[in-house]
């Protein structure tokens, strides 16, 4: 009986999550084994928090000391972007590292696994890395700034739906990011950060989307991650925070959210599929930027 378990085949499903815990293994060792552990955790914890804080000082130049919703808003979006930069640009970064550093990409990609699953683990693996920074900032927020971010105005399980759907969000945001590496060679490296930068300023992350001209408040609403991040303030901040669209419910913006982020996956995953037979046909799937 047990022979034959050993050789029945394994259901799609168990290959594909197989292949993501792997994945997640190998980008976590790529991720923290340049150095040893705790000078690793200091340094996960202390860049971010230290370009949140750099952040929080230039608010209170600009307000001359004053305080408000717009500092708990400010604070929450610097908390949570370094998820996005960790899990979507940590995807792209990993195709490109895997074809210009390692030198492995022709072997991992001509393996028996899913290499959509692969991308899946190494993003979810760089993601893994912006938590403990997250959580500082969010600390050093309620317990210095004075931040209303109090428990029992918080709705958890709201925060909770959110969170699950950002990083989904961020996940089909990294499979276009890397559909465009699969393109390019010579810009491979700064792209990345460059789309980072870009939907930095776009999607509500240091200021409400209301802000910005119409035009550009237009493209934000078709991005998922400004409606996360409205998500997880409303969540976080409770009834009393700063929103960028004051006029949606709760339910509203999580609902909205939701719709985004499905259009967006099915949009990477066929992007990516594009994308990867396009550079299959024309032979530049392993092409360095040294070519």
């Amino acid at each position: 009986m047990e022979a034959a378990d050993r050789l029945r085949p394994e259901s799609a499903f168990a290959s594909w999550w197989r292949t993501v815990r792997v994945a997640y293994w190998l980008g976590w060792q790529v991720e923290s084994n340049w150095t040893d552990p705790l000078l690793f955790f200091i340094y996960s914890i202390a860049r971010p928090l230290g370009g949140a804080l750099i952040l929080v000082f230039m608010y209170f130049v600009v307000s001359r000391g004053g305080r408000g919703d717009m500092l708990g808003f400010f604070l929450v979006g610097s908390a949570f972007w370094p998820f996005v930069i960790a899990g979507m640009m940590g995807m792209a970064w990993g195709i490109i590292s895997d074809r210009e550093h390692w030198k492995t990409l022709k072997y991992v990609y001509t393996s028996p696994i899913s290499y959509r699953a692969y991308l899946v683990g190494r993003s979810l693996a760089q993601a893994t890395s912006a938590t403990a920074a997250t959580a500082i900032t969010l600390l050093f927020g309620r317990w210095v700034l004075q931040i209303p971010l109090h428990l029992s105005s918080m709705d958890i399980p709201y925060a909770l739906v959110a969170f699950a759907l950002g990083i989904t969000s961020i996940m089909a945001l990294g499979f276009v990011v890397v559909s465009a590496a699969m393109s390019i060679s010579g810009e491979a490296w700064r792209m990345p950060e460059g789309v980072g930068a870009a939907l930095y300023l776009i999607c509500g992350a240091i200021f409400p989307v209301t802000v910005l001209p119409a035009v550009l408040q237009d493209l934000a609403q078709a991005i998922p991650l400004t409606w996360w991040l409205e998500a997880m303030r409303r969540g976080l901040l409770g009834a009393g925070g700063l929103r960028s669209f004051p006029w949606s419910s709760d339910l509203q913006v999580l609902a909205i959210f939701a719709a985004v982020t499905a259009v967006w996956v099915a949009g990477g995953v066929l992007v990516f599929s594009y994308a990867e037979q396009r550079a299959r046909a024309l032979g530049i799937l392993d092409r360095e930027s040294g070519y």
